[in-house]
């Protein structure tokens, strides 16, 4: 190697070191219980920042941003200012809770009512918020979780089938069922890029960068488990013959052959744009506030009651809480607003189902073999002001669990004179959780030669990982992963 070459991979080593020691790591914690406190903001500058995730854990990214101290804040909170540290050393910060007192700021002759405030937030949030013309540069977290409660696979009949076949199959599916059954079913998926909203419903997204953070082998899904039981039972039937594969009175295939390669888990490489777009837009919606939107509806007072918790602060200015809970109707949701009482802005949300109330349900067990139930579903919402006075959406986060239960008896029956036949009894139960967050990083006007130009990918590909890297992620500000991301680790 020459001393040019040296040269250059030496500074390219210390380049990486360098970057890697200027990202910021460390907690956010309740200085009087020292619990975290999840979505605290850790801000360098009014327009750079990051936030806390529900551990309270937080990594800022220092390279190219300039600023001698860092503003740590969160809702109920006193603000708390510090100098930027020097060193790569985790910092804990803790902040002093901010209490809730409904006479401690007097801003009228007297204290508005919840129901005053709820109205005052109707008549403003067209004003405050704009959901058109907006170009955003994001970062996007998945995270999904599947656990099953039961899986069983029994093969109920078996014509002109040797037996000692039929009890090597019947083997396979227990071993698939048990294999299910012991896994814990995890999945992360990380990409950062730019959305361009022209219209509510006028968007385009381009990624940048993608991963996806899984254990291949343990890749089940229902339909997945499925087509594994189906694969077994064909290996021990005539290879030479197709067979009609039925469920119920309903057909499934016309001439299903055994087919090594069919029957192998696809190995994906690629992210859809329908996957991208669904889970950006779906989440970013969340945070949208216009006529039927889902924030509005929480400020109908014909489905929703309200009380006023207190006044308490956010950097330093006074906000009033205003919890709300259903009232009537189709009304299912739970909650705290924090609103800013200079401009009756909402400046967060957090939302969940109220006491004994569900979400979206389909029980058709007994003539379909299906029941879903939609168990669990929760959020928040956090704006920040641009300097145009109009508050964008800078964190949202949304997760669902549902409850699923599938049935389905499957008959193979030969293409032959002889009709042969195997029957087997296929059902599943477990649940499942869907976690989504969306980063924004920055907020601005749209070009409308941009979005012209912008033509949106078909296929998007991402890096598969076996475990967190962060390395991957060095030169951009992402959401700081939970202990249960990064002690995940896929096996060979």
């Amino acid at each position: 190697m020459t001393i040019k070459n040296t040269f250059a991979v030496i500074t390219l080593l210390f380049m990486g070191l360098s970057l890697q020691a200027q990202t910021l790591k460390g907690y956010v914690r309740n200085l009087d219980t020292k619990e975290a406190i999840p979505y605290a903001t850790v801000q360098m500058g009014p327009a750079y920042g990051t936030i806390a995730n529900e551990e309270g854990g937080f990594s800022l990214l220092l390279a190219g941003h300039a600023g001698d101290s860092l503003l740590i804040s969160s809702m109920g909170y006193a603000q708390k200012r510090i100098p930027a540290p020097v060193t790569a050393e985790e910092i804990v910060i803790y902040l002093e809770p901010s209490a809730i007192e409904l006479d401690e700021v007097l801003l009228r002759d007297r204290q508005p009512t919840a129901e005053e405030i709820i109205r005052e937030v109707r008549r403003a949030y067209s004003q405050n918020y704009s959901s058109t013309d907006q170009k955003y540069e994001v970062f996007y977290r998945g995270t999904s979780y599947m656990h099953f409660d039961d899986l069983n696979i029994d093969i109920d009949k078996a014509t002109r089938i040797p037996k000692q076949q039929v009890t090597r199959a019947s083997k396979k599916l227990d071993s698939l069922a048990r294999s299910v059954m012991e896994s814990k079913l995890m999945e992360f998926r990380d990409y950062s890029g730019i959305v361009l909203l022209k219209e509510r419903d006028s968007s385009k997204i381009s990624i940048d960068r993608a991963t996806r953070l899984l254990d291949s082998r343990k890749e089940f899904s229902m339909d997945g488990v499925q087509k594994q039981a189906q694969g077994i039972i064909l290996q021990y039937l005539d290879t030479s013959k197709t067979y009609k594969l039925k469920t119920g009175l309903f057909k499934i295939e016309d001439s299903l052959a055994l087919d090594k390669d069919e029957f192998k888990q696809e190995r994906k490489t690629e992210y859809s744009r329908g996957e991208i777009r669904s889970s950006i837009m779906s989440t970013l919606k969340r945070s949208q506030w216009h006529e039927n939107s889902f924030l509005v509806k929480l400020l109908d007072p014909d489905s929703y009651k309200y009380s006023l918790d207190g006044i308490s602060y956010f950097q330093g200015h006074p906000i009033y809480v205003v919890s709300f809970y259903p009232g009537r109707g189709s009304s299912r949701f739970a909650g705290t607003l924090y609103i800013s009482t200079r401009d009756y802005a909402v400046l967060k949300a957090d939302y969940a189902f109220g006491e004994g109330k569900r979400g979206r349900k389909f029980n058709m067990k007994l003539l379909l073999g299906i029941k879903y139930v939609e168990k669990t579903h929760k959020g928040t919402v956090i704006y920040n002001t641009s300097n145009n006075g109009i508050y964008q959406p800078y964190y949202i986060t949304k997760e669902e669990g549902h409850y699923i239960y599938l049935h389905r008896p499957l008959k193979f029956i030969e293409n032959s004179p002889r009709k042969d036949k195997v029957l087997f009894d296929f059902s599943l139960e477990g649940e499942g959780r869907e976690k989504q967050e969306l980063l924004i990083l920055s907020a601005g006007g749209l070009d409308p030669s941009e979005f012209a130009g912008l033509i949106e990918a078909e296929k998007v590909p991402y890096t598969e990982l076996k475990q967190f890297e962060s390395s991957i992620w060095q030169d951009r500000q992402i959401i700081q992963p939970l202990e249960e991301m990064k002690n995940f680790k896929a096996g060979d």
